[in-house]
């Protein structure tokens, strides 16, 4: 009966999931014939929007062109990723734990997210030169403000009286933080670091924008300036490929960050 039950239970998983990504699919598909049928009919110039055929075509065809740029757009994204989670949580708990910490650097933080990245952008790379470090530091001051307002808040929600008891069990702060604050404030985390995710591809990308080298960036501009739109599409293509990459494995570490949300959702 153990089989049978088991088996049922992965059947009833990979139903629901195709569900959920079926009907995006069917629209995806839906857009591209139509798209396909426009261009074919000659409505559809090449030069405004080239056909799905001969962008998917490029893309199997400039593989080995996209390789080094795609690794080059996945280091600074993934290294800038990682550098924004520390940064983040670094400053969260600063803002959390200080007031005084709070108050100076709170409205800078949020400060920082009001200059658009296209204007900031080659400031940074004046100031740093053109390498990996300008294009790492607009992936970070792009990335970093979700995940550190997600974790403040997240901080900042937990109950009182969990903290209240803590202290009448004699808990010292550092076990406070590990046993009460962070295990409460990992969902909201993990929403800002969904978010954060995604940004940074898109903030590798126009950071490469404003500088030389490698990079999907740097491809998609040599393709504009060679009319080789069907190309540049293909390099959007993989851009949207990496950042659902990104939001994939931010999907997974939270699933195994936060085992007991499955069974919250199964009691549901």
């Amino acid at each position: 009966m153990f089989f049978p039950t088991k088996f049922k239970s992965i059947l009833h998983r990979v139903a629901n999931a195709l569900k959920s990504v079926l009907a995006p699919l069917l629209f995806l598909a839906a857009l591209l014939v139509i798209l396909q049928l426009l261009a074919n009919s000659g409505m559809l110039k090449s030069f405004v929007l080239p056909a799905p055929t001969d962008v998917f075509a490029s893309l199997l065809r400039d593989l080995p062109l996209f390789t080094p740029h795609l690794l080059q757009s996945l280091k600074i994204a993934a290294v800038g990723f990682l550098l924004s989670i520390i940064v983040g949580v670094l400053f969260a708990l600063l803002i959390y734990r200080f007031k005084a910490m709070y108050r100076i650097f709170y409205p800078l933080v949020v400060a920082s997210q009001t200059i658009p990245t296209m204007v900031i952008t080659p400031v940074i790379v004046l100031i740093f030169g053109y390498s990996d470090l300008p294009r790492l530091f607009v992936v970070v001051l792009t990335c970093f403000f979700p995940i550190t307002i997600s974790l403040f808040r997240g901080l900042r929600s937990v109950d009182r009286d969990l903290l209240r008891l803590m202290q009448t069990m004699g808990a010292s702060n550092w076990e406070t933080m590990r046993h009460v604050l962070l295990p409460a404030s990992l969902p909201q985390f993990f929403s800002g670091l969904r978010i954060s995710a995604t940004y940074s591809v898109m903030a590798a990308v126009l950071a490469e924008w404003s500088g030389g080298g490698e990079g999907l960036g740097i491809l998609m501009l040599r393709s504009k300036r060679s009319f080789r739109f069907d190309r540049m599409f293909a390099a959007v293509i993989l851009i949207i490929v990496l950042s659902l990459v990104f939001y994939g494995v931010v999907l997974l570490l939270e699933k195994i960050a936060m085992p007991w949300q499955k069974s919250l959702k199964q009691k549901d």
